[in-house]
This record gives C-alpha cells, sequence and structure tokens, in this order.
C-alpha cells in the first residue's frame, strides 16, 4: 500500500504557514506503519522534535498529520518499527518560535481517485498560492516507510534536506536494574535532580523570577540542538516563552527534570502527559559544560520513573537524525524507532 506526502511549509514574508496535505501519489488511503498504529491506538502526541528546535508553524503541521493518521486504515501487525542505531545530548520537542500568524490544514482524496492527477493538481495549487504570498520554498514530510511519496516528491522537485526518527519505550516493560541509581549518577557529577514540581514549591514566593532565570539557559541548550531551520539567538519575550515553556499540557511538573550544580540549571528534560496514558518528551538538553558527565541519562530515568509509578503506558520522542548521542542514549533505554521521517524542501522562483 502507498502512503501519502505532505506537510507543507510556506515560509512567506512576515508569517508563516503550514499546510498539511495528505495526498499520495497513487491516491491510495495512507497506511499505517506497525509502529504508528501502536502509536495512534494509544493516542500518542504526534512529535514535536525531541532533537531538534521546532517553530509553532511546525507543531501545527503535525498535529495535523497526526489527526490526518488517525482517520487512515490501520495495516496488518503490530509493534514498533526496526531498531536504529546511533548515538548528541539534546533533544527537542517543543515549539519555540512564533512569526505572525499560522495557518493549517488537510487535504485528502479517496482511494478510486488514485493515479488521476488529483495530489499533484493540489500540490500544484498551492505552490502557486506560496508564490502569491511571497514564500520562498516548501516543506514536505515523507516518513522512511513511504517510497512512493518519496519519489513523487523527488518527481515534483523536492529534494531531501533534513531527516528526524520518531521512537517510543513501553514503560511497564522497562527495567531500570540494567542502570545505575540516576540520582547517584548526578550526584557523582556533582548536580542534583529535582522535579520541576519541587522546583516551583521551592520557589513559590518568587516563581516568575525563577522562570525568567531558567529561560536563557534553556534556549542556550536548545540552540545547540541539531535542526533544519537555525533559532534565533534570543529568546521570545518572557510572556510568550512562559506560555510555551512553564505553562498548560506541555509540561507536567512532576515527571519534568532539572538538574543543578549549586542552584544553577545545568540540565532539563521536559516531559508531557496525557489523560490517556501517553507521555512524550518535549525537549532534553543539558550545558555544553556538564555533557558527558552521564547527565541526560539520568534524568531520562527519573522521568521513567515517575511515569512508571502513575501507570503510563508509552513514552515517545524524537531525535534529529545528527543527534548521535541522544539517539545512542534512547537505544540503550531500549526505545524502539519507527522508520525516519525525511524533510523534504522545494525552492520557489
Amino acid at each position: 500500500m502507498s502512503s501519502s506526502l505532505i506537510g507543507c511549509s510556506l515560509r512567506l514574508r512576515g508569517h508563516r504557514s503550514h499546510c498539511r496535505r495528505e495526498a499520495s501519489p497513487t491516491g491510495a488511503p495512507r497506511a499505517r506503519a506497525p509502529g504508528r498504529r501502536h502509536r495512534a491506538r494509544r493516542g500518542v502526541p504526534e512529535p514535536l522534535g525531541d532533537a531538534e528546535p521546532v517553530d509553532v508553524a511546525s507543531r501545527v503541521a503535525r498535529d495535523a498529520e497526526r489527526q490526518s493518521r488517525a482517520a487512515a486504515p490501520r495495516a496488518p501487525g503490530g509493534g514498533h518499527g526496526r531498531r536504529d542505531p546511533g548515538d548528541r545530548v539534546h533533544e527537542q520537542r517543543r515549539a519555540v518560535r512564533v512569526a505572525g500568524r499560522l495557518v493549517a490544514g488537510r487535504v485528502a482524496h479517496r482511494p478510486q481517485w488514485r493515479r488521476r492527477g488529483v495530489a499533484r493538481a493540489l500540490l500544484e495549487e498551492l505552490a502557486e498560492h506560496a508564490r502569491a504570498n511571497n514564500a520562498k520554498r516548501l516543506i514536505a514530510a515523507v516518513r522512511g516507510d513511504e517510497p512512493e511519496g518519496a519519489r513523487f516528491a523527488e518527481a515534483l522537485g523536492y529534494r531531501a534536506f533534513h531527516e528526524r526518527i520518531d521512537s517510543y519505550i513501553d514503560v511497564p516493560s522497562f527495567d531500570a536494574s540494567g542502570f545505575d541509581d540516576p540520582d547517584a549518577t548526578a550526584a557523582r557529577a556533582g548536580v542534583r535532580l529535582a522535579t520541576y514540581a519541587e522546583l516551583l514549591r521551592e520557589h513559590a514566593a518568587d516563581v516568575e523570577v525563577f522562570q525568567r532565570e531558567l529561560l536563557p539557559v534553556i534556549w542556550a541548550m536548545a540552540r545547540d540542538v541539531p535542526s533544519p531551520t537555525p533559532m534565533p539567538e534570543q529568546p521570545p519575550p518572557f510572556e510568550q516563552a512562559k506560555r510555551m515553556f512553564f505553562e498548560g499540557p506541555g509540561i507536567d511538573p512532576p515527571s519534568t527534570i532539572i538538574a543543578l550544580r549549586d542552584g544553577r540549571t545545568v540540565g532539563m528534560t521536559v516531559t508531557m502527559v496525557k489523560e490517556n496514558g501517553t507521555a512524550y518528551t518535549n525537549f532534553t538538553g543539558v550545558s555544553r559544560a556538564e555533557r558527558g558527565k552521564g547527565i541526560a541519562l539520568a534524568m531520562k530515568l527519573r522521568a521513567l520513573r515517575d511515569l512508571m509509578t502513575r501507570g503510563v503506558k508509552l513514552f515517545g520522542t524524537t531525535n534529529d537524525e545528527q543527534n548521535a548521542a541522544m539517539r545512542g542514549i534512547n537505544r540503550r533505554l531500549g526505545y524502539v524507532p519507527d522508520p525516519p521521517t525525511t524533510m523534504y524542501e522545494k525552492r520557489l522562483s
């Protein structure tokens, strides 16, 4: 079975918009890979960049992609995809940048319309809309188990430029006995691990001061994460950043772990937890001077320990293909990768 292209990013003058297109090169229904089926059944949120900074537009587009998959026919089989070995100590799944208004959508066509040029016509229409709005390029996402989608994208002039890998761990099956106690590991490195919930209580009288001090540290770590698009040097205004990083469903205080040296933040892993028993890493980072000391692994182990006590079933993350160290940590923990997602771009004249 074939599955579809395309999440397109219009990089417009003064604003961004993303248009999610569910249009197969053959018009066939989107076939979900076994790992996707397992994930969708449990309601796991679509990845936002565990190893790559991703702007808000990307987040919206991937949510649209997740909704598309939920409505698609399921492929037979179960379980996860093939393991992909790897070895960088950063993860990022957080929307970190806004530039004007956002537009997201999804277009699909039925199986009986396959091989009639529908997908090509839709994409040509999208390209015309992009040019009319002074867009410089279109961006598309194609999964590794979608060879027809990749061929179709290339035939339309898209070229691969970036790759990310989604992976998941079955939390109830995780065995922590093969790892050192994370707090002991942190202590050997001279740092303390604390949950964000603990630190909120400790800073109850000055939460905003604490968050303002935390923001530039997070930003500096996030800028080191491999990404197809460089992050700005400066973080967004505090009120905007506060909504992104410190409020709402994107952060679960009990399973969000912060590493501190003498009260200074030197590492952080941000976790979100859904009511349906799934969780996702929105961000993991360690300051440059503290890398190579086992802090990232210790933070992930602490997060897993909390999730296990709460009955979370599945814990997901996304890594940039270049982020070898973080991918290696996740592989060691037992994360099972899905086929990689390749980002394609088409330059517009």
